[in-house]
This record gives C-alpha cells, sequence and structure tokens, in this order.
C-alpha cells in the first residue's frame, strides 16, 4: 500500500518506539488523521502532552479501540498479536506494519539489520563501533537506543543505519530491506510470544526475504539452526549469500561458497574482500571473551565492511572494544571474587554461551520470567563449570525440578543448587560461599518481567549489589 492513500493512521503502543512513529506520522502525513493508542495505562512521562501538542489523538485504556477509518496501523514490538487493536486491524483487514517498517519509508540511508536469537546487541554495538573508530557516518538503533522512527530527519544522510531487530520488529514488515544483513543464530526463544519455534524463526528470517542481488545476505556456518533452515530451504531473498565460521581453518561455506569471514589454523581472524584473505587480529587479541563473541566479532566485522568500512577500522575496534552493559560486563572485585554481570542473558541458548568464558569456579545465578523453555539442557550444562545454582524468580520450580532431576540420574556429578528467591539473598548466599579466584555470574537464562521492568533494571540492581558488597568489604 501507499502511504499517500492513507487518510487515518494509528499507532499502538505508545513507549520507546510508538512515540516517535506517532510524531514521524504527524510530520510527514500532513493531510491524515493521526491517532495514538496504548491498550494499557498512560505514560507515565510526558509522552501524552507531547503527542497531543502535535495534533495527535491519544487513546489510553479501554478507550484505546481501533479507529473506523484507520487505513494502516503501526505497531510497537512489544504490543503482542493477542491486541485487541491488532485482532481488529486483521479482522477488517487494515495492513498492519512493524515500527520498522514505518520507519524505513521515510529514511534513505542504507541499513545493516542485526538479528538472531543471542548476541545481536554486541554485534550491533560492536559493528557501529567499527564504524565511529574509522571516523564514518553512523547511526546505532532499532531494538536498542533510539527507535528508527527517530531517525529521519535527524540523523546525517551520509550516515550507515546499524540496528538490532528482533522478531517483533520483523514479524510485521512489508518492503523493510537491509543492505546487508546478518543472522547470526536460531535457538529456542520467545515461545510466550510466538507460540511455536517454527513462527518465531519464519519471523527472524524476514529479515532476507526484500533483499536484491546487490545486498549482501551474512548468515553463521556454525549454528545447526541456520543449517536447518538452509537445508529445508527456507532461507528467503535474492541477497549475496555469505558465510561466516569460527572453526579453524575453514575456508568453505555449507553451499560451497568461500567465507567472507573465518579464522585461520594459525588462530588469525581474517576477512575475504572481493576474494582477497586480510588479516584482522589475532583470536587472543580479541576484547571479548567467549566462543560466542568470536562469532559475534567475525559478524561484526564481515558487516561493517560489506558496507564500506575499511578493514583497518575492523581489525583496530575488535582490539578495542569494551563491550555492552549487561553483557559479560564485569561489575567489580570484592575480596578476590569476580562479579559478572550478564542480565541480558534471557534463555537458556545465551546463558550456555556465557558459560563458555569461564573454565571453573561459576557461581551461576539462574531465574525470572517463564517464556515457556526447558531447562533440562542446562542442568547438564552445568556440570563441570559451575560451583553452585542459585535460583530466583518465578521459574525458581522449574530450574528446580530440572536440577533435581540431573541429580537424580547422575548423584554427585550433578551441580549443586540453592532456592534464593531474589536478587539480592542470591548475591549474599553467593558470596558467602565464593573463594578468591571465583566468579558470581549473574545470566539467567529467563526474562526478568517477573520481578523488574526489564533487563537492565535487574542488571542495575545487581551492580548496585556488588557495589554494597564492596562498601562493606
Amino acid at each position: 500500500m501507499e502511504l499517500s492513500d492513507v487518510r487515518c493512521l494509528a499507532v499502538l503502543g505508545l513507549r520507546r518506539s510508538g512515540r516517535p512513529a506517532a510524531l514521524l506520522a504527524r510530520r510527514e502525513l500532513p493531510a491524515a488523521r493521526i491517532v495514538a493508542l496504548d491498550e494499557g495505562a498512560p505514560p507515565d512521562d510526558d509522552t501524552v502532552e507531547v503527542l497531543e501538542a502535535a495534533g495527535i489523538r491519544v487513546l489510553t485504556g479501554p478507550a484505546a479501540v481501533l479507529p473506523e477509518a484507520a487505513g494502516l496501523l503501526v505497531k510497537s514490538p512489544g504490543v503482542p498479536d493477542s491486541s485487541a487493536a491488532v485482532q481488529e486491524s486483521l479482522r477488517r483487514g487494515v495492513p498492519l506494519w512493524s515500527e520498522v517498517e514505518f520507519a524505513c519509508r521515510f529514511l534513505p540511508n542504507p541499513v545493516v539489520g542485526i538479528t538472531g536469537t543471542n548476541g545481536k546487541t554486541t554485534t550491533t554495538e560492536l559493528t557501529g563501533a567499527i564504524y565511529r573508530d574509522g571516523r564514518l557516518p553512523v547511526a546505532v538503533g532499532g531494538n536498542i537506543g533510539h527507535a528508527l522512527a527517530a531517525m529521519p530527519g535527524a540523523i546525517s544522510p551520509d550516515a550507515v543505519v546499524v540496528a538490532e531487530l528482533s522478531s517483533f520488529q520483523l514479524e510485521h514488515i512489508e518492503r523493510f530491506r537491509p543492505a546487508v544483513a546478518v543472522l547470526l543464530n536460531l535457538t529456542e526463544d520467545h515461545l510466550d510470544r510466538h507460540g511455536t519455534y517454527r513462527a518465531y524463526v519464519d519471523a527472524k528470517l524476514r529479515i532476507f526475504e526484500n533483499q536484491e542481488p546487490r545486498d549482501a545476505a551474512l548468515l553463521c556456518a556454525d549454528d545447526d539452526g541456520i543449517l536447518a533452515e538452509l537445508a529445508a530451504g527456507r532461507l528467503r531473498g535474492h541477497g549475496r549469500r555469505g558465510w561466516f565460521s569460527a572453526q579453524p581453518g575453514l575456508t568453505e561455506g555449507p553451499d560451497g561458497e568461500m567465507l567472507v569471514a573465518g579464522v585461520g589454523s594459525d588462530d588469525v581472524l581474517w576477512l575475504s574482500v572481493r576474494g582477497e584473505l586480510r588479516r584482522l587480529c589475532r583470536r587472543d587479541e580479541l576484547s571479548l571473551r567467549g566462543d560466542h563473541n568470536l562469532l559475534n566479532s567475525l559478524a561484526a566485522a564481515a558487516a561493517a565492511c560489506a558496507a564500506g568500512a575499511p578493514v583497518s577500522a575492523a581489525a583496530a575496534t575488535l582490539r578495542s572494544f569494551e563491550g555492552v552493559p549487561h553483557r559479560l560486563q564485569v561489575g567489580g572485585g570484592v575480596e578476590g571474587v569476580t562479579y559478572v554481570n550478564d542480565s541480558k542473558a534471557t534463555n537458556v541458548d545465551a546463558t550456555l554461551k556465557a558459560l563458555t568464558a569461564y573454565s571453573g569456579g561459576v557461581h551461576l545465578i539462574l531465574g525470572g520470567y517463564d517464556k515457556g523453555a526447558e531447562y533440562d539442557e542446562l542442568a547438564a550444562a552445568t556440570e563441570g563449570r559451575v560451583l553452585e545454582v542459585l535460583l530466583i524468580g518465578a521459574t525458581a520450580p522449574q530450574l528446580e525440578a530440572a536440577f533435581a532431576a540431573r541429580a537424580a540420574a547422575v548423584g554427585s556429578r550433578a551441580t549443586p543448587y540453592v532456592r534464593c528467591g531474589d536478587l539480592e539473598t542470591a548475591v549474599k548466599t553467593a558470596a558467602a560461599a565464593a573463594s578468591p579466584g571465583d566468579i558470581v555470574l549473574l545470566s539467567p537464562a529467563c526474562a526478568s518481567w517477573d520481578q523488574y521492568r526489564d533487563y537492565e533494571q535487574r542488571g542495575e540492581q545487581f551492580l548496585r549489589l556488588v557495589r554494597e558488597l564492596k562498601a562493606r568489604s
């Protein structure tokens, strides 16, 4: 559909994405009536006042119904398809777009889109850092930082947009086409929202569907989930497919094409630029720890350089990048014990990857909001790596059952566990048990919504508790 035909546009969800989307609509569609909807309570900031001052009608709570004249509904990623307004749009046949789809209609800048179950934020921020270190114009946003709807007219026309893209943002696109699309991995997540793994993966794969032959589609050759989609013929789009891999000495992708980024048998990371291998750095020079961050680093370098960044900038940034908050973020040391904030690990696979960064002596804090995951694999994977597990939040009973079943199966090899209930109790319990050289790792494998606003608030409380321990010591 064409936006010029829309006489009434509704925006659903008034938080980080909805507010700029409504203001963008008001600015770019002066002849249309713009209505902002939020089926919950009004935002507790100045959003309502700002939108109304711009000439946008705001409806919240029970009054937030889809207008009869609506010709398009733009949905914030936090709004599920079970929303009454979404269901009404589907019933009436009113087109439904994500905020990303709407924003891209007014954003001529090339987009590097990064998705996957885990590693999106790190890879997105690392890609943006490569551009900044190379003194090239860049804007980083999407699922982190600035919403894409806030960028039209606010960023340089020469800037490359590096966007973290969630399944929620991709499930309702129509024309959105990133110049470079990156798929890091696929594992089970967000079943509470999508219902099935198939629906979740289908949303992720939409990142490729509108790409043209001049675009780049970059995928991880080491990920079983992605390889299964390749084998089933479900990778869509016409972008130039390129693979990256952390397997030493591997030079070809699963389709026989040469890798665009890899690791030599001498542990040197490289990129392929127009068929020429270019050195990045040695593996032990990477600033980010963990096997997963090796792949994230390769993906970021490949994506940035595919979109025009120099290899020299990528090589320098891989050595210096300090990481992102709440992702294996060292919160400090207390009496020889290191406290690590990995609150962004909101699913099992993210926690499994975090554990690869440490060889032992870990006190692992698990638990939170239930997204429908199974924990048996996690219980087994902690053996030999984790000294004890401390369980918190709504999923503590399910986690306890998984660890108890493991103990019944393997006896003393199973990882000990303690039901703590909340984060403060877990940190105190871990601190009492830890010895110098140990790691207390918050890597919950669950979302935060049972006890916190988001994973950031959970991570900030963990860091605050560490500071309090340090002050008392």
